[in-house]
């Protein structure tokens, strides 16, 4: 009897080959059936999470640099405003001391001032020949409640330098109870004869004072200027005059030596009168040097004859004898 459990057991056996059949219509469903189906992905939702905790988004990133650089920012100003107060305040502070350590010591000062504390007992004075000791304390009148730290300097200056024999004064202190004044008198360098008196004057022609012709008989006298009304402590006014001083003190200390007086009518006839009894007609102050070293070459060539020498031109000196 014929079986047929074979053919069901091939048909089983090729049922895993039998194709899917898609019910419906149309190219849509057809394509469907021969294409396989893809699988459907599964999202890895745990991964993606834990990558979200390990990276942060650049946006956020960001967002924390931002605070982070705002927050430096504002250190840094409030650090900078912390050290600007305390040098205000430093500063402050050092003004105060300084104005309290200058208000006290004014104090001090005015109160050392006033204080009766190195009284002058003594007053020296030194430099002087013509005038005394005495008539240079009396004339600086130094008052008698004047201490070191308080006396009237300026004063007492103008006092003495009002003397005509004076042309300068310092005055010094000396602890703890001395006044030190220091005259520098003028130097008389002739005597200027104006037919009734005799005034003694300095190089610039300030008149120091009258003097009789025996206490400066040393000095060279200068006669016959005209027009002189001389005053102590007033320069002279007189050309001639002047002219004349500049030759007594211009020539040569050699013939300075020779000369006893000068006789001067006006600037081109100044003579030079020797003690020699020679007669130097010298004229107005230039050339000095040369002139003086004419009049002496003449006065040793000619010695015991000349009486005479014209040098105001020294390019043709003139002179005469016996």
């Amino acid at each position: 009897m014929a079986s047929t459990s074979n053919q069901r057991s091939g048909s089983s056996a090729n049922s895993g080959n039998r194709k899917k059949v898609h019910v419906g219509t149309g190219v849509p469903s057809r394509r469907a059936s021969a294409e396989p189906q893809p699988k459907p992905k599964v999202e890895e939702r745990p991964k993606a999470a834990a990558q979200g905790r390990r990276r942060t988004p650049s946006s956020a990133r960001g967002g924390n640099a931002a605070r982070m650089g705002d927050a430096a920012a504002r250190a840094k100003r409030e650090e900078r405003a912390r050290r600007l107060a305390e040098r205000s305040k430093k500063r402050r502070t050092r003004v105060l001391v300084v104005g309290v350590s200058l208000v006290a010591v004014i104090v001090g000062a005015i109160a050392l001032y006033r204080a009766p504390l190195f009284t002058i007992q003594t007053i020296e004075v030194e430099g002087v020949s013509q005038l005394t000791a005495e008539e240079v304390q009396t004339l600086a009148a130094v008052p008698g409640d004047a201490t070191l730290l308080r006396y009237p300097g300026g004063d007492i200056v103008e006092r003495l330098e009002s003397d005509p024999w004076i042309e300068s004064v310092t005055v010094t202190r000396d602890f703890p109870d001395t006044l030190l004044i220091r005259v520098t008198e003028r130097t008389p360098v002739a005597l200027v004869d104006t037919g009734d008196k005799f005034w003694v004057v300095d190089a610039s022609g300030m008149v120091l004072g009258e003097q009789s012709f025996e206490e400066s008989a040393t000095l060279v006298v200068i006669r016959d200027v005209q027009g002189l009304d001389p005053k102590p402590g007033r320069e002279s006014s007189s050309d001639t005059l002047d002219n004349s001083l500049a030759v007594l003190t211009g020539i040569s200390e050699e013939l300075k030596e020779k000369v006893r007086a000068i006789s001067a009518p006006s600037v081109d006839e100044t003579t030079l009168l020797t003690t020699d009894a020679i007669e130097i007609l010298i004229g107005e102050a230039v050339d000095l040097e040369q002139k003086a070293f004419l009049a002496l070459s003449i006065m040793t060539e000619q010695a015991g004859k000349v009486i005479f020498i014209d040098v105001r031109s020294v390019d043709n000196p003139v002179s005469r004898g016996l």
